[in-house]
């Protein structure tokens, strides 16, 4: 596959998520849940778990299920090495690591400086899922008003 032909899929894939969050029923809230859990588990390393946490997070909490797949998609090929290396600057900032971050092995790197990875890891997602949550809510509920002058409610 040309490149070219990856970054247009990828462009057509992103463009379908936020659709489906647009189109997605359910209260802001839910939507926007949805959205941040999918977010969250996006900018985590879970590296393809995403879609069975927000599944098992589903049967505990209520929120809009499409809208935490779009959200998922968040990580992607071009955003991943982003947020892995994002994870790995805020976790030695806080815990201090001699250890540096190799995008080539990284993974194997793990045992040195995994702490580090799981506490940025966890703030980072924190953070974008908080934005998220913010950001689709805010439009949603602008949605909704200007849905309802629209219908004269």
């Amino acid at each position: 596959m040309k490149v070219t032909q990856y970054f247009k899929n990828l462009w057509q894939r992103i463009r379908h998520a936020i659709l489906e969050i647009y189109k997605a029923n359910g209260s802001p809230h839910e939507v926007a849940l949805g959205a941040a859990i999918g977010a969250f588990w996006g900018v985590f390393p879970t590296f393809g778990l995403s879609t069975p946490l927000v599944l098992i997070m589903r049967k505990f909490i209520r929120f809009q299920i499409i809208a935490a797949f779009a959200g998922a998609l968040i990580s992607n090929p071009l955003t991943s090495p982003f947020w892995l290396y994002t994870s790995y600057v805020i976790g030695v900032k806080l815990f201090p690591s001699d250890v540096p971050f190799d995008y080539k092995n990284w993974y194997n790197k793990l045992p040195d400086f995994g702490m580090q990875m799981l506490v940025g890891a966890s703030l980072l997602s924190l953070v974008v899922s908080l934005l998220v949550y913010f950001l689709v809510y805010v439009i949603k509920r602008k949605l909704l008003i200007s849905h309802d002058l629209k219908q004269g409610l």
